[in-house]
């Protein structure tokens, strides 16, 4: 089987042969049928159905079960690993080839989005869509099944940092033991967890979660993190942009 990254997405979308020739493929997620080029996470061993509260996460699971290539790893298709750029340029965009490069020289390396700043804890920015008894549900979890993450998983909530969208390029000896981690925490919060009556926002849960956990588990397994820019196409660029890009630049968030 070939090295992709996977481009995922909910809603009709074509990759442009540019990235198509840089080794992505698209991923259609979701219970709806769609006319979009690639492949589905509908397929195989997978949990399409969850996708109103896993998010990408339904693609995240399809990459762990149903592929067997060296690296593994997505991004959205509004979202791209991309080099230094004040605008989305297909250029910047990096490669299959160029993952495999950097992942080869140092079989602990994970590729991730830049790291991002908050002028709030870990806790309080999840709070801002979701509930305070689902964190905790999170945390008895990891604590019945994975105590020696407990205390990073405290220090994390107290953070104003982390890595954000889910998005990584790993080799696939660490991308499925992370997703073999990631979901045995995931299926039992959503054994102890109601959403029944949370909006369809709110019932994104464990997209939401699993953003935090990336931090734990890169933190405890002491992974070499190689961070590249996360370029949207729709509203990176301009003006806005540019000063955000700069504060970056010079260390101010």
């Amino acid at each position: 089987m070939e090295d992709k990254i996977y481009v995922v997405t909910h809603k009709p979308f074509t990759l442009s042969d540019k990235l198509m020739n840089k080794g992505y493929e698209l991923i259609t997620v979701g219970k709806k049928k769609k006319s979009n080029k690639g492949v589905t996470d509908a397929t195989g061993d997978n949990i399409s159905v969850k996708n109103p509260s896993y998010c990408e996460l339904t693609a995240a699971y399809w990459i762990w079960k149903n592929t067997s290539t060296d690296v593994k790893g997505f991004c959205h298709y509004r979202r791209y690993f991309s080099h230094p750029t004040l605008k989305y340029n297909e250029d910047k965009i990096i490669s299959v080839k160029e993952a495999k490069n950097i992942i080869s020289k140092d079989s602990n390396t994970i590729i991730l989005p830049e790291r991002k700043y908050y002028n709030v804890s870990a806790e309080k920015l999840y709070l801002q869509c979701g509930y305070k008894k689902d964190l905790e549900t999170t945390r008895e979890v990891i604590k019945e099944k994975y105590p020696e993450y407990v205390t990073e998983f405290d220090k994390m909530m107290k953070s104003n940092t982390g890595y954000i969208t889910n998005m990584m390029i790993a080799s696939s000896s660490i991308y499925d033991a992370y997703y073999k981690w990631l979901f045995d925490i995931l299926f039992e919060v959503e054994k102890r967890t109601d959403i029944s009556g949370y909006t369809p926002a709110e019932a994104r849960i464990y997209g939401y979660i699993s953003e935090r956990l990336v931090d734990l588990w890169v933190t405890h397994n002491k992974l070499n993190v190689v961070e590249f820019q996360s370029i949207n196409p729709e509203t990176d660029y301009g003006i806005k942009y540019f000063m955000y890009r700069t504060s970056v630049n010079l260390g101010f968030y």
